[in-house]
C-alpha cells in the first residue's frame, strides 16, 4: 500500500510540475519547410502554327464541351530523369497572384476536368516529350473562369538536405523539384460575366517591429480572375500621405492581403485612411476608415540566475501569474512533504 501511495505521490509531483511550466511557458510554433524549384526540368504549352508558345493554357470553352490541348515536357538535365504528372488546382497565393495546390492522387475542383494524361514520362538528358490531354468541362459548371494546372516533379522521394544546426539540434530541409503549367478555363462568353474586386478591411502592422504597414484584404466576389492598382492615402497631423497599392490576381472567390509599405505612420495611433483601388475596365472600390500600426511593446531586461536573463514587459508579470507561480510552489511544496512522509513509512515499515 505504501508503494503504491509513493507512486501515486510521484505522478502528482510530476503533474504538477508539468502544469506549472504549461502556465508560464508559451507554446512554440511548428515549422514547415518546402522549397518548390524546377532546376532540371520544365513544362510549357506546345508552340501554336505560327510557332508562337504562350506561357499557359487558354481556353474557352461551354459548359459541357471538350477542349484539348499538347503540353511539352523537357529536361535539361545531365541524366535520365522520370517524372510524375499530376493535376493541380489554382488558388490564390497570400499575397495575390495564381498559386497551385499540391497535386495529389486525387483531383479537385477545375483540375479533374483534364484527362488522358500519363502518369509518368521518362527522359533522357536533353531531350523533350509531348503529352496531349483534354478537358471535359460538366454540363452544370457556373459561367466563369477558373485556374487548374499539370505539374511534374521528380518521381524519386526527395532527399532531406542538412541546412546546418542551432542550440544543439540538426536542421534540414526537404527539396521538392517540381514545374507547373497553368490551364485556365473560361466557361461561357467573357463579356457576359462580372469582375468585381472589393476591400473587405485595411488594417496597421509593424513588420520587424520598425517598419509600418498597410495590409489590405481584398475579396474577388465576381466570375473573372481580377488584379488592380491604386493609391492608399493616410492623414498625419494634417498631411496627406500617399502610397502606392498593387494588387497581383485574385481568383473568383478568393481572397488575399496586399502588403503596402507605410513609412511615416505613427504608431499606437489611430489614423484615418482611405484605399482606392481601380481593377477591371474602368471599376473601383473604395474603402475609407481608422487604422492603427501597433505600438511596439516596452520591455526590461530581468537577471533571472547565473548567465541567465529573460525579456519581460515594462509592466512587470501580471499578477495572475505571481498567484498561479504561487499556487503551484504551494501544491509543490506540499507534494515534497508529502513524499518525505511516505518515504519514512516505508522506512519504518
Amino acid at each position: 500500500m505504501v508503494g503504491l501511495e509513493y507512486r501515486r505521490a510521484l505522478r502528482l509531483a510530476a503533474a504538477v510540475v508539468v502544469a506549472g511550466l504549461a502556465a508560464v511557458t508559451p507554446a512554440l510554433p511548428a515549422m514547415a519547410v518546402g522549397v518548390p524549384g524546377s532546376e532540371a526540368f520544365s513544362i510549357a504549352p506546345a508552340p501554336d502554327s505560327a510557332g508562337q508558345a504562350p506561357s499557359y493554357f487558354s481556353m474557352t470553352v461551354a459548359a459541357g464541351g471538350v477542349a484539348s490541348g499538347i503540353a511539352i515536357i523537357g529536361n535539361e538535365g545531365l541524366a535520365t530523369e522520370k517524372l510524375d504528372i499530376g493535376r493541380s488546382v489554382g488558388v490564390t497565393a497570400a499575397n495575390g497572384g495564381s498559386a497551385y495546390a499540391e497535386p495529389t492522387q486525387r483531383c479537385s475542383g477545375p483540375g479533374c476536368w483534364m484527362t488522358g494524361l500519363p502518369g509518368a514520362v521518362t527522359l533522357p538528358a536533353g531531350t523533350e516529350e509531348r503529352v496531349q490531354f483534354t478537358v471535359h468541362v460538366p454540363a452544370n459548371a457556373a459561367p466563369g473562369q477558373y485556374l487548374a494546372g499539370i505539374t511534374v516533379q521528380t518521381a524519386s522521394k526527395p532527399r532531406a538536405v542538412s541546412l546546418g544546426s542551432k542550440g544543439g539540434s540538426s536542421l534540414g530541409a526537404v527539396i521538392i523539384k517540381l514545374a507547373t503549367v497553368g490551364v485556365a478555363i473560361t466557361v461561357g462568353p467573357l463579356s457576359a460575366m462580372t469582375t468585381r474586386l472589393q476591400i473587405r478591411s485595411v488594417s496597421g502592422v509593424a513588420i520587424g517591429g520598425t517598419l509600418p504597414r498597410l495590409e489590405i484584404l481584398l475579396d474577388n466576389t465576381g466570375q473573372t480572375f481580377a488584379h488592380g492598382a491604386g493609391q492608399a492615402s493616410c492623414v498625419v497631423s494634417g498631411k496627406s500621405l500617399r502610397f502606392a497599392v498593387l494588387a497581383n490576381t485574385v481568383l473568383p472567390d478568393g481572397h488575399a492581403v496586399i502588403p503596402v509599405n507605410a513609412q511615416g505612420l505613427p504608431k499606437g495611433t489611430p489614423i484615418r485612411c482611405t484605399v482606392r483601388l481601380g481593377y477591371g475596365h474602368g471599376l473601383a472600390d473604395t474603402w475609407t476608415g481608422l487604422v492603427t500600426v501597433p505600438a511596439l511593446p516596452r520591455t526590461r531586461i530581468v537577471h533571472t540566475g547565473p548567465g541567465d536573463y529573460a525579456v519581460i514587459p515594462a509592466g512587470g508579470i501580471p499578477a495572475w501569474a505571481f498567484v498561479l507561480i504561487g499556487l503551484s510552489a504551494l501544491a509543490l511544496a506540499a507534494v515534497v512533504v508529502l513524499l518525505l512522509r511516505l518515504r519514512r513509512l516505508r522506512h519504518a515499515g
